[in-house]
Parts: structure tokens; sequence; C-alpha cells
């Protein structure tokens, strides 16, 4: 472990340092806010890195180490014009000293603790680990942007990657490599998305006034708890299971797969292999992730790579909201800084995970619209005003995410409803129950108002995406939909109301000038829509039913459920009083704790996890790819050997093609060096045209002819320089399958691992 901690220390000082340089620049965007964007530094200046970095790179500017040092040096010399022109900002951000030293704090500890937990389950082994490590590993590699794919020689990358770059981009600056990078990056980002989020509900509480200490201390508090402590209900249900708690029917009885797992722990921790995995898997034909199991599961995904960035969006939408600056596109050439500030953070929200841009942009645009219409205009004007403005900014992130979007081959989306699949109001409050908690304890001492003009207009709003739906299944001819939702429709009709009544809270509060309490109720209408959404309809894209729609949306519903818990909370801490008679205040009064109480003890599920991780026998490390020496050393000796020896522009190296969640195509995913084809579904899901059965006949004609002329010839015309013989190989194409390649030159020959090298046609 102790050989780790220079990589861990090099590392989190070059994050320091990139939150230092980006205060200012912070600053200038989030002026309007109580914190001055001072816990918003480090995403902020981690995009500007990246979006630039990525920019020039693309126009053939060389990329590594050199472009991303003068990158980064040219931000601090921005950062240090802004402190000389504006010293106003600079006395801003001491006033708010205690913030930041809070923030640093947060950061500090959260980073700490998964760094740790990765630390003793650090492999990139299994699930989608092995290619994230391809995508670092891709960037890492490049010489310009988009790099090229690993999995698919001749081709550029086609997925948003930005926030893998951001992560080589620390590792150059700390002199850690992919593999150690891997571990580092996920834990930064559940690092950077807690101090974010402290600082959006701390200024959320203070919108337009001045709070009391103490009501954002609960809020900012609350709010990193239920993003990253609080866990759904399913955790605590295996744990009881495990230790013969409660009755074995009753947990059967909530039908969910794999639950009760079988009675059986050793000092409390279930022995089952993996037990944690089904608290994701509780709506059949679903994945609903949440913070804290993706930080310990350890897969730096986009969805998680994009938290802080996404989260920092959020900034955007409170200062639109608050309405202390006029809406106008010409506002923006008046603050040109701000103006491509905001376009590095859609831009860089798009490249990262592409799918937040439709959330964090529809809430910025939706902020800005009510505060159009708090100011007099109709709603048809607003929206007109509210495009005009949002145009500016939308040009530059376009501008800057051009040659991005230009590489991508997306394979064609759509939009469909939802048939034939729902979720039942039991196995919906396993999951949502916990986080909503925290928020039911806030509501009942605020007592949120709705006028009955506000409630009517809420009313249209919540029911016009269930209008769209029925449109859409009649016009389907699938009417018998209707009938078959169940229970199905106790969820809808209840999110149907929440919405309602949230709707027209938010809008008597900010009726009220209660900015605070506005936004706080706006974000939990924000969360209840997008709930509602995804039981009406799903992306029609290459995941079956709304599979990928739920694992998206739900993450990010659950981001901004905790945002809303921690502002609501907190402004309940500051006013809430009791909306019942004397004779029964206290129940309530101890109720509201005990409802918060209730959702932490959930966490009692991650400490389990995570030494239940810690006990499947990885080597403990922060490097993702070090545990091949202990299980494929032969494997390993190719990697370390292809890196020192081959280039990834020049050379291919054959492996077997291997599916998706598979061991195989380690070598190309480990150096960057690529192969023909490897996780040919994951190829699918990136690219509108996948040349699958050409790279397969390939592939089998090379290992079943050998050293042929026929199979050299093939190899040639592919541009393979390298055959790979490892397990995958053997167990594809047969054990004696390096016999059919004795003419070949063996550079690699170690532990059954044979790479070979394919003739140059001069040696024919």
């Amino acid at each position: 472990m102790t050989d780790a901690a220079p990589f861990i220390i090099g590392w989190y000082l070059a994050l320091a340092i990139l939150g230092m340089v980006g205060l200012l620049p912070a600053a200038v965007l989030c002026d309007r806010l109580h914190t001055r964007g001072v816990l918003y530094a480090r995403p902020l200046a981690l995009a500007v890195v990246a979006v630039v970095v990525w920019l020039l790179a693309w126009l053939r500017v060389p990329y590594g180490t050199p472009l991303i040092v003068a990158v980064t040096l040219a931000l601090t010399a921005w950062s240090i014009s802004i402190a000389w022109l504006r010293p106003a900002l600079v006395r801003a951000i001491l006033e708010r000293r205690a913030v930041l030293i809070a923030g640093e704090v947060v950061c500090l500890l959260v980073f700490a603790i998964v760094i740790t937990a990765r630390m003793y389950a650090p492999d990139a082994n299994g699930t989608e680990k092995p290619m994230d490590l391809m995508i670092i590993t891709a960037v890492h590699e490049a010489d310009r942007m988009p790099p090229a794919d690993p999995w698919l020689s001749g081709f550029s990358l086609s997925y948003y990657h930005l926030g893998h770059l951001s992560a080589d981009i620390l590792g150059r600056l700390s002199g850690n490599a992919p593999g150690t990078a891997f571990n580092l990056a996920t834990a930064t980002a559940g690092a950077l998305a807690a101090a974010v989020i402290a600082g959006l509900a701390i200024d959320v509480i203070a919108l337009g006034r001045v709070a009391p200490r103490g009501a954002m201390i609960v809020g900012g508090t609350v709010a990193v708890a239920t993003l990253l402590l609080v866990t759904p209900l399913v955790g605590l249900v295996n744990l009881a299971a495990a230790n013969a708690l409660g009755d074995p029917a009753t947990w059967a009885a909530l039908d969910v797969k794999e639950v009760p797992i079988p009675v059986g722990a050793e000092t409390w921790i279930p022995k089952a292999f993996w037990w944690w995995w089904t608290s994701t898997r509780v709506l059949p034909g679903t994945i609903s992730e949440f913070p804290a199991f993706t930080l310990l599961l350890g897969d730096p995904h986009a969805h998680l790579l994009s938290l802080p960035i996404s989260l920092t969006a959020v900034a955007l939408a409170l200062t639109a909201f608050e309405g202390g600056s006029p809406l106008t596109w010409r506002r923006w050439f008046m603050q040109p800084e701000r103006l491509v500030l905001t376009g590095v953070v859609f831009a860089a929200i798009f490249m990262t995970n592409a799918w937040d841009i439709v959330v964090y942009g529809g809430l910025w645009g939706v902020a800005a619209i009510l505060a159009y219409l708090r100011t007099g205009w109709s709603l048809m004007p607003a929206l007109m005003g509210v495009v005009r403005w949002a145009m500016v900014p939308a040009a530059v992130a376009g501008v800057l995410a051009f040659g991005f979007i230009e590489s991508l081959d997306t394979p064609r989306l759509g939009l469909a409803p939802v048939v034939g699949e729902h979720s039942d109001p039991v196995r919906w409050l396993l999951v949502w129950l916990p986080p909503l908690l925290p928020v039911l304890a806030a509501l009942v001492l605020l007592r949120p108002r709705a006028e009955r003009g506000a409630t009517a207009r809420a009313v249209s709003f919540a029911l016009a995406p269930l209008a769209g739906w029925f449109g859409l299944v009649v016009n389907a001819g699938s009417a018998d939909e209707f009938a078959a939702r169940g229970t199905g429709w106790i969820v809808i009709a209840g999110l149907v109301a929440a919405v309602t009544l949230a709707a027209g809270a938010a809008t008597t509060a900010d009726g009220r000038f209660d900015r605070a309490q506005a936004a706080a109720l706006a974000l939990l209408t924000a969360v209840l829509g997008i709930l509602l959404a995804t039981e009406l309809f799903r992306v029609a894209d290459a995941f079956p039913g709304r599979f990928n729609t739920v694992f998206k949306f739900w993450f990010t519903a659950w981001t901004l459920l905790a945002l809303a818990a921690g502002a609501l909370t907190g402004l309940a801490w500051e006013r809430g009083t009791v909306p019942v008679r004397a004779w029964l205040s206290w129940p309530v009064r101890l109720g509201v704790p005990i409802a918060l109480l209730a959702a932490l003890v959930t966490a009692l599920y991650l400490p389990a996890m995570a030494i239940s991780r810690g006990r499947e026998g990885q080597t403990v490390g922060v490097d993702a790819v070090t545990y091949l020496q202990r299980v494929d050393p032969g494997r390993y000796a190719t990697i370390e050997w292809a890196r020192e020896h081959l280039h990834p522009r020049s050379d291919v190296i054959l492996e077997a093609v291997s599916e998706s969640y598979t061991a195989g195509n380690m070598a190309s995913a480990a150096t960057g060096v690529p192969t023909l084809l490897g996780w040919p579904n994951h190829e699918r899901q990136w690219r509108r045209s996948v040349p699958e059965d050409e790279r397969r006949t390939a592939v089998n004609a090379i290992y079943a002819g050998g050293a042929t002329p026929a199979s050299m010839e093939v190899a040639r015309r592919f541009g393979v320089t390298y055959v790979y013989i490892g397990r995958e190989e053997r167990t594809v194409y047969g054990a004696n399958v390096a016999a059919r390649f004795t003419a070949w030159p063996a550079v690699v020959d170690k532990a059954g691992a044979l790479l070979l090298q394919v003739p140059t046609a001069t040696a024919r």
C-alpha cells in the first residue's frame, strides 16, 4: 500500500493545483451565487483544460504532456489577469475561505475513502472495466484527437471520452499511467461531486438572501450524505437475510431477483459472491445504479466521470434563475469570459456523457424560462427570449465540440413509448424511498403551499407527458397496455400528483419572492418529472426496452434528488414549523429525525459491500492492470513488451474476438495497440455501421490458417503486425493453435502466451 502513496499524493496535488487555478474563473462564472463558485473550481478548470486540449489536438497540435502543460499555464495566466483586473473577486473568494476549507475537507475525505476501497479491489476486470481502461489507454497513447479505437483497428473512437481524457490529463501532470489513473479517476469523480453538491445546496439555500450558517451546513451535509451514503433498501434486505434476520418468505415476497440471498455471513458480511450486485437490479429488465454503488464497483464509466461537471451546470441554472442579470443575447457579448466558460461547461458535458446534456441543459433552459415568467412575460414570448439568449453559448459549445461531434458515428436513436414493462409500487419504493425520506421530512416542516392557479397550471404540466404517451400507444395499436400496466398505474398516479404539488408549490414560492424555496422545489419537480418520463417513454437504442433509459436517467435523478434533499432540509432547519395541533407536535418532531436516520441506516450496505469486495482476493494496490501478473503472467509480459516496442498508429495485434464483459482483448485495451475487433456488442452500441462480419472472417482465417500464404495475405491486408495466442485464443481455435505458427518468430513466449511477429513482405 505504501508503494501507491506517491501516485496518490501526486495525483491529488495536481488536482489541487488545478483547483487553485480555477478559483477565479469559477468566481467569474458564479459571481451571483453565495459561494462564488469556490467549490466548482476544480471541475471547471479540468473541463477548460480538457476541452481546449481536445480541440487543439483535433487541429493537429500533437497531444501529450507538453500540450497539457501549455494549456494549464495559459489558464493560470488568465486567472492571474482576472486577479489583477478584478481584485473584488479575489476579496470575495477570501471572504469565503471557510466554505473553501470545508469543501476541501469533504473532497479529501471522500477521495481518501473511495481510493482506499478501490485499493482493495483495483482490478480492471469484470463489468465494463476493461472497456473504460481501453478508453483511458487509447487517449493516453493518442497523438491527436479523436483517439484511435483499440478494439476496431483503422477507426477512431466513437464514444464520449472527455472524462477519460481528463483522467489522462491528471495522470500526465502527476506521473500516473492509465492503470493507476483508472482507479484515481473513480475516486476523483466521487470527491469532486461531493464538494460540488455541497456548494450547490449552500447556493440554493442562500439564493437571493442572507442565510444562517447552520442551515447551510445542514443542507450541504444532507446533500452529500444522500448522494454518497443513502442506498436502496435491497442491500439492507440481503444483509438481514444473510444474517438470518427477518422472515425469508417476507423477503421473497418482494419479488426481486436473488433476494433473499442464502443465509451465511462472516462477521455480518454475507458470504455469497457479489451479493451486493442485486441492489441495482430491483426492477426486471433495468439497471438502477446509484453513485455509491458505482464508486465501490470501481468502473470509471462516462456517467460517473460526468458527475462533477454536470453538477456544475446546475450552478449556471441557479445563476439564471436568480435573475440578477438580464437574460438577453447582447448581454453575453458584454461578458465574454462568462460566455466562453458557459460554452466550455456544456461542451464538456456533451463530450463526457452526452446523455447528461438533456437533463442539465434542460434545467438551465427551464431556469431561464422561469426567470422570464417572473418578470411578467407570457410563456411563448419567454420561450422565444430564452432561445435567443441560449443560442449564443450553445453556439460556442458547438464550436468547441465540433470536432468531437463530427467524429461520432452514433447509431440511430429514437423516442418510443414504454410498453410491456413498468415499475410496480413495491419495487419502485425499494429503490426510491430512502433518498426521498429526507425530502419528505423537510416538507413536513416547511409546509410549502400551492396557490390554486399555480396548481391548475401544474396539473397541465404533469398530465402533458401522460397524454403524449396515450397518443403514442394508441397510434401504435397497443391499447391493451392500458390494462396490462396493472399496479404500475399507482406509480404513475403518484408521480403525476407529486409533480403537480411540487411544481405548484415552486411557482407559488417564486411568486412570493422566496427564491431559495422555489429553486429547491423546482429541483424536486425536475427529479419527479424525470422519473415520470421514464415510466412513459424510453430511448429506442441498441438496448432492449427501457434498460439503458433507466440506467442513465435514474442515476441523474438520484443525483438531483440528493441536491433537493439537502436544500430542502437546510431550509427546514432554518424556518420549519410543525403543521399540526400542539398535542401532535411531539410525534411529528420525533418522526422527522427518525426519517432522516432511517435513510442513513441504508448506508450499512456500503461498508459491507466494500469489505466484501476486499475479500475477493485481489492484490492490494492502485494499478488496475498489475493483477494480470498474478492471474495471467504471459498476457502481462505481452502487454509490457508491446508498451515498449509497438505503436498504436503503426501496429495491430491480432486477438480472438471476445464478447462484451469478458476478459479477452486485454492486450489491446491495456496498450492502445489496436486489434481487428474487440467487444463487438459495444462497437455496435457506439456506431451506426460496424464491419463485424468482415473482421470476424479475417480473424478466423488467420488463426485457422496459421503460417500459410493465405492467412499471411489476410494479415497484411488488415495491417496485422503481431498475432497473440493466449487462453482465449486456445479456447476458441484449439489447444494446438500455436503449432500452426511455428514458422513465425515469437517476440514474447511466457507462461503459455505467445506474441508472434507477422513476417514482412521482403521476408517471404
